[in-house]
Parts: C-alpha cells; sequence; structure tokens
C-alpha cells in the first residue's frame, strides 16, 4: 500500500486551523472578559481582601490568557486510524443437490 492509499478516518483527523483559531481567540476573550470585570471590582471595592483577589486577577490573567490561548489542544490519540482495507470476498455458487450444479425441480 502507498502513501497515496491511506485514508485518514474521519473521526480522528484533525481540526482545520481556522477551527483551532476561533477556539484560540474564545479562550483567550472569555479569560480577558474576566479580567475586565476583575479590574472594575477592583475599582469599585475599595477595601478588604475582595479588592486584593480583583487586583491579583487583573495582574494575572492577561499572562495566563496568552498561555491558555497558545497552548496545543491535546488529542486522546497520537496518530491517526488509517482505514484498512479487507480483501474482497467473492460470492459462491451454492448448490442444493450435493453440489452437482442442477437446479431443483
Amino acid at each position: 500500500m502507498t502513501d497515496r492509499d491511506d485514508v485518514v478516518l474521519v473521526t480522528t483527523a484533525a481540526r482545520s486551523p481556522a477551527d483551532e483559531r476561533h477556539d484560540r481567540e474564545r479562550r483567550y476573550l472569555i479569560t480577558m472578559g474576566i479580567r475586565v470585570i476583575a479590574f472594575i471590582v477592583a475599582i469599585v471595592v475599595t477595601r478588604g481582601w475582595i479588592r486584593v483577589v480583583a487586583v491579583v486577577l487583573a495582574l494575572v490573567l492577561p499572562w495566563v490568557a496568552v498561555v491558555a490561548a497558545n497552548a496545543p489542544r491535546r488529542s486522546g490519540r497520537e496518530a491517526p486510524s488509517l482505514y484498512q482495507r479487507r480483501a474482497q470476498r467473492e460470492i459462491t455458487k451454492h448448490t442444493h443437490d450435493g453440489g452437482h450444479g442442477s437446479m431443483p425441480a
């Protein structure tokens, strides 16, 4: 079998680069949205541990967003499964008269 005959099963094919980019952008925007909320909370709340947590989140989340967005997706499989062709089976003639080839009357 040559390399051209190898067929990757659709269920194990890699995602398209556009889909992967879309997912990375979505993860980044969600994380940065949480950062904006934490930043607003840090401005509105003037005292207490809530403000400290919000400030820390506002400072750390940009780094987390970039690292998470650029991290490759891990797949459960290491190599794609290839379609294995089976040998074609022939239809055999089956006779009812003990193998002599005549049809019953």
